[in-house]
Order: structure tokens, then C-alpha cells, then sequence
């Protein structure tokens, strides 16, 4: 981003983001437009910004719209609990910025969540309405405002490179993500699954047939331990094999499988 980090730069990547996540795990394309401020009841999440930035965004999400990403992500018929709601949008702003963090331009940024409480609209804001189709999913507002950090005068524009004393190459992340990042996980790829008998895994022998139960366009599972994180079909690709992905878990869920 070749011009100065502002507020409203930082505000519209955030929601850009959100759109993204949320996206990944509905299956649907989404956009994000300016809209006017929603009010009324919803979930409010604090974001601190620090380093080439400094302060705080609220971002909140009106109820009908939680509800409505609950739905299509999780499947619900109806309002989620306030807990499954909290830790739904918690992953999705956590997902949202870390990956402002790491976009061109955002470098020397580091954007930390607060805890997603639900509640009135705490001030007005500037309205982002996330879209499905002519439909709108949910409407975004926020509030809050940053300034130059780290001593970055107010007309100069944002750091193109890392903070000083980061190595090459590195981006700061936010809380524990990049120790996180750096993790091996063993990803596992489960075709089917099935039981059998000691007498008939001893009689077992070259030529033998298991039947697995599955039809061969069933999807496969991908999973992080014991915990399924996403389902695909097998292709092939340069002569290997690999999963395209179909659908994913919730990203409060990828995250719960990534701290076993």
C-alpha cells in the first residue's frame, strides 16, 4: 500500500477480511459495501493496533447478522447460544486479523482481538454491509480511530518494511500466532473407516478385500489430530495425489484442533 495507513485504510481491509473468512467456511461469494451504520443489538469486538499504527478499533456485528452467519456456517435453524456466537465471531476476527496483518503494504502492523461481548452499538461508526448477492448477510460497524505509531509522523507513510530489529523477510503477528505458525501438524487424510473382527484381521493376506462401507465419490476427511477439520475429494495433481477441498469447520474449531 503505497499511501499512509489510515483509519479508514485499516477499517476497510479489517472488514475485507471478515468478508473472506466468512466466505471460506459459507461457500457462497460475498461482497462488502459501504452501507449506513446498523444499530440495535449486537456483538462488539476490540481490536488493538500497534507498531507502524497505535489505538483501537471496535468492530461490531449486528445480531441479525450473527445469526445469520451462524446459520450458514454452522448449519443452525435458528439464534446460536451467546457462548457458540462469542466463539464463532471471535475466530473469525481473530482469522480477519491475522491476515490483515500479513497483507501488502500492512507490514510493522501488529492487530490483537479483545474478547467478543454482546451488546448495544457503543458509538457510531463508519457502516460496511456484507453482501450475498442483492441480499445483505450482515452489517458491520466501526468505531474506534489509530494514529501513527512508533514514531511515524502523521504525513509520512506507513513502514514498506519490517520493524527494526526483525530479521529479513520476518512480519510481526499478532498474541501467539507466530509461534503457532512455525508448528509442524500432521495432517491426515481419512478415506473411511471401519471395524473388524480379530478373526478377521488374522485371516487377512495379499489379495484379501476389505469393504470400507463408502461409495468412491464419497468425500474424504481431513483431519489435525483426532479432531476433522475439513472434507474434500481426491484428485490428482502432477502425477500426486491431493484433496480439493470442499468444506471446512468453523475457524474457532481449526483453532481448537491446531492447541491439541
Amino acid at each position: 500500500m503505497a499511501t499512509q495507513m489510515t483509519t479508514d485504510t485499516l477499517r476497510l481491509a479489517l472488514a475485507e477480511e471478515f468478508r473472506a473468512a466468512v466466505e471460506a467456511v459459507v461457500g457462497h461469494v460475498l461482497t462488502t459495501t459501504e452501507a449506513p451504520a446498523a444499530g440495535g443489538v449486537g456483538w462488539s469486538t476490540p481490536i488493538v493496533a500497534s507498531g507502524v499504527v497505535d489505538g483501537q478499533l471496535t468492530v461490531w456485528v449486528d445480531e441479525a447478522g450473527v445469526t445469520a452467519i451462524a446459520r450458514a456456517m454452522l448449519g443452525m435453524d435458528e439464534a446460536p447460544e451467546p457462548s457458540v456466537a462469542a466463539d464463532m465471531l471471535k475466530g473469525l476476527w481473530a482469522q480477519a486479523a491475522a491476515a490483515t496483518a500479513i497483507k501488502d503494504g500492512f507490514e510493522g502492523l501488529s492487530l490483537v482481538p479483545g474478547p467478543t461481548t454482546a451488546g448495544t452499538l457503543p458509538a457510531p461508526g463508519a457502516g460496511i454491509a456484507i453482501t450475498n448477492g442483492a441480499e445483505t448477510l450482515a452489517t458491520l460497524t466501526m468505531t474506534g480511530a489509530v494514529t501513527a505509531g512508533r514514531g511515524v509522523s502523521a504525513g509520512a507513510p506507513a513502514a514498506s518494511g519490517p520493524p527494526a530489529g526483525a530479521g529479513a523477510g520476518r512480519t510481526e503477528y499478532p498474541g501467539n500466532l507466530a509461534a503457532l505458525l512455525d508448528i509442524d501438524l500432521p495432517l491426515v487424510v481419512r478415506f473411511a473407516r471401519t471395524e473388524m473382527s480379530l478373526r478377521a484381521l488374522a485371516q487377512l493376506g495379499p489379495g484379501s478385500m476389505v469393504d470400507m462401507g463408502r461409495s468412491p465419490d464419497a468425500p474424504v476427511q481431513l483431519l489435525i489430530g483426532s479432531q476433522v477439520v475439513a472434507e474434500g475429494e481426491v484428485v490428482v495433481v502432477a502425477g500426486n495425489y491431493g484433496v480439493r477441498i470442499t468444506s471446512l469447520v468453523s475457524p474457532a474449531d481449526r483453532l481448537r484442533a491446531m492447541e491439541l
